[in-house]
């Protein structure tokens, strides 16, 4: 009986010694979904170590950091845990460590990925290897085309632009460096790397550009091409691209570039590395343009075209007339000087510009719009315009016009009506008027005398009292209606009226109290009406008035912008309007304290 107590104890502890003398069972494993994508395509990687009965002290994948054309998008670890239990086995411990990628690849290739590693109890364990196949994407360009596109430094032995280092630097690509006055230089500043970047880490400094007009074009994503410098593959990012259009003469220098940025090889669990790259200036040789110039030439190649919005007009309203010059070039050169009309005010034109940069070319149109009062009638040309410009591709001069344009004014110059008409007379005070005074006495006997009562004396008193009250609102009266059409009352409600349009946000109404307060003061000032006078009479009689220059080029000047804003009153804002209303305010306050020359 106690052998038999002994055989079962020894039955029931063997499996347990030989548990603990067994290898693990240990499974290591490398798959991607999808293996054979194309650029831009999402695929999973996934490295996984599953061990029952041991240890997981470590997984390893080294190549994932081999493939810098493959960018990590997300990292995800696992560790989950299992425990199996059976009778007479105890209980038997099951661990596993799952790292999860999101990959990206960049350029087309094929990509090898040497065998996964696992340490398990001190041993390693390796899974089968890997290989990921990258089409390109059909027709569709990855990267957007680029004019500057960075050339292959391998092929520049003296890497121009850029002082060399084996993990990183910045390299500034200018085109051309001998240009004329006027004339675009493509600068483009590349970011080469071989080492991994945070794109969010990302810091440019933009190189100082001192004599250039420089139209910037926005890199709002980090995109990259694959090159070879001195036999390493590179990436190169373009951080900065930018149109600069020199404008002087001479030798000018563009800055370095400075960047910072985070590197670290995508894992959650690195710390960043910092990293600043300073790039080297670049010198542009910027030449005259070849004689003989004509005036005001540009360079670039332009057309232009204009037109009026009406032929036929009445005498004192206004034509707008508009020119479209457009091309290629920096189209803020172009300068277009209107030439003097006979019979025709013309006010200071609104201009607009539209640029782009396309195809590494900036283009655009510059539009002018003057507004044309016809101040005599008949009819009136506008001559032809010319527009000259130097075309670098040909190396000529080149001139571009416009037709001549007409119109026409009818009607007699009529001054206009004045917002609050003069009072013709001064109303007449009313006059109080009184009956007879009559007396009656008869005698009574047995009454006392009304002249004897009490209440008699103010009664007799009571005329000369209401007289006087008559009187006085007589006299306060005509001294209201008196003051109602003096100058200053006429100042004051023309001011009202300006005031409420301005309120009521109506540029038109606003503008035509404008011109009534100046006219106004000016009437005053001179003793006859000035409505309809041409600006020049206007200028005139204020000189022989002792009024000064200062003063008279001020109010000249706020006439003419009334009359521009009132023709265009779309393009005009509440603060311009508040701005013109304290500016027409210290005109008047002006006008009024000149002195009189005797």
């Amino acid at each position: 009986m106690r052998f038999l107590t002994l055989l079962l104890i020894a039955i029931a502890v063997l499996p347990f010694g030989a548990t603990a003398r067994a290898e693990p069972e240990v499974t290591v494993s490398l798959s991607a979904m999808p293996t054979e994508a194309r650029v831009g395509d999402s695929i999973r990687l996934e490295v996984r170590v599953r061990a029952r009965g041991g240890n997981i002290e470590d997984l390893q994948l080294s190549d994932l950091n081999k493939h810098v054309e493959l960018d990590i998008v997300s990292h995800q670890t696992m560790r989950p845990m299992q425990f199996s239990f059976g009778f007479g086995r105890g209980v038997q411990k099951e661990s596993s460590i799952a790292n999860i990628y999101v990959l990206v690849p960049r350029v087309a290739g094929t990509y090898d990925f040497a065998p996964a590693e696992a340490k398990v109890d001190g041993k390693l364990y390796r899974s089968t290897p890997l290989t990921l196949r990258v089409l390109p994407r059909g027709t569709d360009a990855q990267v957007p085309y680029n004019p500057n596109a960075a050339p292959d430094a391998e092929a520049d032995a003296e890497l121009s632009g850029a002082n060399f280092d084996a993990s990183a630097f910045l390299r500034t690509v200018v085109e051309p460096t001998d240009v004329y006055i006027g004339q675009q230089v493509n600068v483009t500043v590349y970011l080469y790397t071989r080492v991994r970047l945070s794109p969010q880490s990302v810091v440019p400094s933009k190189p100082s550009m001192d004599g250039f007009w420089v139209y910037d074009d926005p890199i709002t994503t980090l995109q990259f091409q694959s090159l070879s410098v001195k036999g390493q593959q590179y990436r190169a990012y373009p951080i900065q691209r930018s149109a600069a259009f020199p404008q002087r003469t001479g030798e000018l220098t563009i800055g370095p570039p400075k960047i910072t940025f985070d590197a670290g090889t995508g894992s959650l669990f690195d710390v960043p590395q910092r990293i600043e790259r300073v790039g080297v200036p670049i010198t542009v040789n910027v030449k005259p343009l070849p004689p003989p110039a004509p005036a005001n030439a540009v360079v670039g190649n332009f057309a232009i075209q204009a037109r009026l919005d009406r032929s036929a007009v009445k005498t004192g309203d206004a034509v707008t007339l508009s020119i479209d010059a457009g091309g290629v070039g920096n189209v803020q050169d172009l300068h277009i000087d209107l030439p003097p009309i006979a019979g025709v005010r013309t006010l200071q034109p609104a201009i607009r510009d539209k640029q782009q940069l396309a195809n590494g070319e900036l283009s655009g149109t510059r539009s002018w719009e003057w507004i044309l009062i016809a101040e005599a009638p008949g009819e009136h040309t506008v001559q032809p315009i010319e527009l000259h410009y130097f075309n670098p591709s040909t190396g000529s001069y080149q001139s571009v016009s416009t037709p001549a344009l007409s119109f026409t004014a009818s009607g007699e110059t009529k001054a206009p009506e004045p917002v609050i008409g003069p009072v013709d007379a001064s109303p007449k005070p009313p006059s109080a008027t009184f009956g007879p005074i009559r007396v009656y006495s008869a005698l009574t006997r047995g009454h006392t005398p009304v002249r004897e009562r009490a209440w008699f004396p103010w009664l007799l008193a009571l005329p000369a009292v209401l007289f006087v009250l008559v009187f006085l609102g007589a006299a306060l009266s005509r001294r209201h209606e008196q003051r109602g059409v003096t100058g200053a009352a006429v100042q004051r409600k023309l001011l009202r009226a300006a005031e409420g349009a301005l309120r009521a946000n109506d540029p038109r109404a606003f503008y035509d109290r404008i011109v009534a307060l100046i006219t106004h003061a000016l009437q005053a000032r001179l003793d006859e009406p000035v409505a309809g006078l041409p600006h020049t009479e206007i200028r005139a009689r204020l000189a022989n008035e002792g009024v000064d220059d200062d003063l008279t080029q001020r109010l000249i000047n706020e006439l003419e912008g009334a009359d521009f804003a009132r023709f265009a009153a779309s393009g005009v804002n509440r603060d311009e309007m508040e701005r013109c209303l304290q500016r027409t305010n210290v005109i008047i306050d002006r006008i009024q304290r000149v002195r009189r020359t005797s």
